[in-house]
């Protein structure tokens, strides 16, 4: 049952969309759904590792991360905006777009850094667990362990939904598709970074 609950709310932590959900798409339609999702396995890592800390007690993080959250945020806004202004520049043809496994592996580190940049998804779950009743379930390995898996289960789930959904929708893009998708998720992932930004350091001004 523990393993279900975790699915589920892997999923449900995994599905809004965000800046990690829209390069994942651009993934999927422009390199292939295999290269999206293993794009998405970065996210899924870091969410499992996220849920981890959670299932386990280490709740008494939340002072630390409350403290330097701000920062956290600030760095990967910037570095949204940095990916943004490069995807907006780039200029893809169909024939060059090549899936290696050099790039995946370097895209899910990426995105792996882009979801722990967000820490306060620890505190997310932690909210999960005690609005279901399980906040004291760090008491049972057996249990934590089992939730902790499921969380990063549902959230490869989803990975595999959206690259696969996206790359069957996009089959056939031509160069001025590629690019297209492109520019449309240049703006997407930069509006992401300039809020990041701008909300964290008005915090601190």
């Amino acid at each position: 049952m523990y393993l279900i609950w975790g699915v589920l709310i892997g999923l449900v932590m995994a599905a809004p969309i965000g800046p990690v959900n829209i390069i994942c798409i651009r993934r999927a339609l422009t390199k292939g759904p295999m290269n999206g999702f293993t794009v998405g396995t970065g996210a899924a890592i870091a969410d499992g590792i996220f849920g981890a800390f959670a299932a386990f007690g280490l709740a008494g993080l939340t002072a630390f991360i409350e403290e330097f959250n701000i920062w956290f945020q600030v760095v990967g806004g910037s570095a949204l905006i940095i990916i943004a202004v490069k995807l907006w520049f780039s200029h893809p043809h169909v024939d060059d777009v090549k899936d290696t496994y050099k790039d995946r592996i370097k895209a899910a580190v990426g995105t792996f850094l882009l979801t722990f940049s967000n820490p306060l998804t620890v505190l997310g779950f932690v909210a999960i667990f005690i609005g279901m009743g399980l906040g004291e379930m760090g008491n049972d390995l057996v249990n934590a362990t089992l939730i902790s898996t499921g969380i990063l289960l549902g959230s490869l789930s989803w990975w595999f939904i959206v690259s696969f959904g996206a790359a069957k929708l996009g089959k056939g893009l031509s160069d001025q598709g590629l690019e297209t998708v492109n520019h449309v998720s240049a703006v997407i992932i930069f509006l992401f970074g300039i809020a990041a930004v701008a909300k964290n350091l008005s915090a601190v001004l």
